[in-house]
């Protein structure tokens, strides 16, 4: 009788136990991965925006406020705060970053200007 029931919950162990332990230790590798993914998102796109807000924030420092104290600050220097930001943003950013932005966004610098513009927009409305 012993052997019956040893049998039976061996059998029961290794149809039914063993396979919901292997799919649940599945169904938490793809959760725990789509955790990292979402996280190395999250931290790509914050690292990004900073970098485009403090080129921004530098470009102004160091170029538009000085123009603008002369008068000077007109279209063609906007246009050259632009590219300077612009230029700034990208040496500073990684391959990572690059490739991340082009695989989700599109075009690197479609990117970067958008951003850079919504930077100037928040930082005039401040």
């Amino acid at each position: 009788m012993n052997e019956i029931i040893l049998n039976i919950i061996s059998v029961v162990v290794t149809a039914v136990i063993l396979p919901l332990i292997s799919y649940a230790g599945a169904r938490l590798i793809t959760w725990l991965n789509a955790k990292i993914k979402d996280e190395n998102t999250k931290q790509q796109l914050t690292v990004a925006t900073d970098i485009v807000m403090n080129a921004v924030r530098s470009v102004f420092q160091t170029y538009v406020e000085t123009l603008k104290k002369n008068g000077t600050f007109d279209k063609e220097s906007q246009k050259v705060a632009l590219i300077k930001a612009k230029d700034d943003a990208l040496a500073q950013m990684s391959g990572e970053i690059k490739y991340y932005i082009t695989k989700n966004y599109g075009d690197l610098e479609t990117w970067i200007t958008t951003q850079i513009e919504s930077t100037i927009n928040i930082l005039k409305n401040k």
